[in-house]
């Protein structure tokens, strides 16, 4: 009876470690770079050049300039217009995709010297940018808590 017990359990544990195996393999990581999209299990960011490992093994590497999008684990960023105070275009650079509600797109630009600015797109333009006094408030009205 215990040598019956200990087999099954034994079953048990090689089928848990096997299913922890083929759920490790899992894309859930992507570049989309022009008209290629990369699925991958993980992403390493260089300075020229960001590499993916895909499910079956190999690494692709992407070159920087021609990414437009990427999603790491649980975080999506994509390339987005920066506008300063005057509303111009500044430059265009990757911004972290917050939420989206009544048509309303949030993304967070991680500014170096300052604290993070939101800024909100509508069909795909710019909308506003939000107020760096109400933005928290803004922000957990919507169910967003940011730190």
């Amino acid at each position: 009876m215990k040598s019956i017990i200990l087999l099954s359990v034994l079953i048990l544990i090689c089928f848990c470690i096997k299913v922890n195996v083929i759920a490790g393999n899992e894309p859930d990581c992507y570049i989309k770079a022009g008209d290629k999209l990369y699925f991958g299990t993980e992403i390493k960011m260089g300075l020229v050049h960001t590499r993916i490992s895909l499910p079956d093994g190999t690494v692709a590497k992407v070159k920087n300039h021609d990414i437009t999008a990427y999603r790491d684990h649980n975080s999506v960023y994509m390339l987005m217009p920066v506008i300063c105070e005057d509303n111009d275009t500044l430059c265009m650079a990757m911004m972290k995709y917050i939420t989206s509600r009544s048509g309303l797109i949030i993304f967070q630009y991680c500014c170096p010297q300052d604290d993070d600015v939101f800024f909100e797109y509508k069909d795909g333009k710019f909308y506003r940018k939000m107020d760096a006094h109400f933005a928290k408030a803004e922000l957990a009205y919507l169910g967003v808590h940011v730190k």
